[in-house]
């Protein structure tokens, strides 16, 4: 029988890894809210701001922050090569065929992370420096706490910007209407190149987040990143909110499942994305057609 301070933390954890899900599915809802496509990379770039910033911290001995800083730099400028090389040339294609470009650049990012960093993991020292909270009689490791903090302020921030800022309505306006907003004077494309550089700084801020609890190496962002997809499927393609909903809802149900058998945490979020799928397919909080 579960305890109640068994339940606490089970709860608190599926809380925090929640976090990071949420913010993974809101890099896809950017992109999807501005473009309409579904950015399959988005877990590696997840990946990819690790990996840099253990591979300074580590072998170049980097100060952790400047690595951090330097790793964003990196993922950001690879979101923005990305729409720039090879989604702005077949925009007229089809949202199909970016799709499956995104899913070959995700397969690219993988490709080239293997080859120059090899295949060992990376690690960050804990952000909080070690530090946690007791409750309840057991330990809240102080890196979920940062997560936790990290991912509310983001989220916050995002919510702003969307809602006060020139661009943030330009982003908007794509979405609804891309064409309405062509006609009044929004260049698509630089909204365009903005949305997939946002989207990497965010996978990059996720990665720099989860690295010091799990490390990082060349494979690690394609689960992550079908979590956050998963999140943004079950909370609702379109709705930032739902995103949010989505990923503390699957962090939940991961870290409850893990009390029965931890065999069923990383098949749990797939069998909901099918489930919400037949059953609702416009996820939690998005609105029907």
């Amino acid at each position: 029988m579960i305890q109640v301070s068994q339940l606490l933390l089970l709860t608190v954890r599926g809380l925090m890894v929640g976090s990071v899900y949420a913010l993974i599915a809101l890099g896809f809802q950017i992109i999807y809210n501005t473009t309409g496509i579904i950015n399959f990379a988005q877990g590696e770039f997840v990946m990819l701001a690790g990996v840099v910033a253990g591979w300074l911290y580590e072998f170049h001995e980097w100060p952790v922050w400047l690595a951090c800083i330097a790793a964003l730099a990196v993922v950001t400028l690879a979101g923005v090569i990305m729409e720039y090389s090879a989604i702005r040339p077949a925009g007229d294609a089809g949202l199909l065929l970016l799709i499956i470009i995104t899913l070959g650049a995700s397969i690219m990012l993988k490709a080239i992370a293997s080859l120059f960093w090899g295949t060992d993991p990376f690690f960050l020292p804990d952000f909080s420096g070690g530090r946690g909270i007791r409750m309840a009689g057991f330990l809240v490791e102080g890196q979920y706490m940062v997560i936790m903090g990290a991912a509310i302020l983001v989220m916050i921030i995002l919510g702003l910007f969307f809602k006060y800022t020139r661009t943030g309505f330009a982003m908007r306006a794509c979405f609804y209407n891309r064409g309405g907003a062509r006609l009044v004077g929004i260049d698509i494309k630089r909204i365009s190149t903005i949305s997939f550089g946002m989207s990497a700084f965010l996978g990059g801020i996720c990665g720099l987040l989860v690295t010091p609890v799990l490390s990082m190496n060349f494979a690690q962002g394609t689960m992550l990143g079908l979590k956050g997809f998963c999140a943004a499927i079950l909370g609702g393609m379109g709705s930032p909110l739902g995103s949010v909903a989505g990923g503390l809802s699957i962090g939940l149900l991961e870290q409850f499942s893990c009390w029965f058998s931890s065999i069923y945490r990383d098949t749990l979020a797939l069998s909901i994305v099918v489930i919400m799928l037949l059953l609702r397919p416009q996820g939690i909080l998005g609105k029907g057609e």
